[in-house]
């Protein structure tokens, strides 16, 4: 993943077996600034993967994390400085 990685775009990633993410990457879940709740799944495949305490804080909160915090969470299981 790189660039903004964001509401299913994340959900979906986290369903997988592997998630490897750019150093760039922004990873969050906006969709309740509009009123919304993740509909891709992802308060089940995130919270599988970093517990539900993290996934409520990004679901509540609107905020992105960075992937070094996402690496440090178990969001992603590796984090490169470029696609080579």
């Amino acid at each position: 993943m790189h660039g903004q990685v964001l509401g299913s775009g994340l959900e979906m990633a986290a369903y997988c077996g592997r998630v490897t993410a750019h150093r760039d990457a922004r990873l969050g879940l906006p969709e309740l600034s509009v009123g919304l709740v993740p509909g891709a799944g992802g308060t089940y495949s995130i919270s599988r993967r970093i517990g539900r305490w993290r996934s409520a804080y990004l679901v509540l909160s609107g905020h992105s994390i960075d992937a070094s915090t996402a690496l440090e969470w178990g969001l992603v299981d590796d984090v490169v400085d470029d696609a080579g």
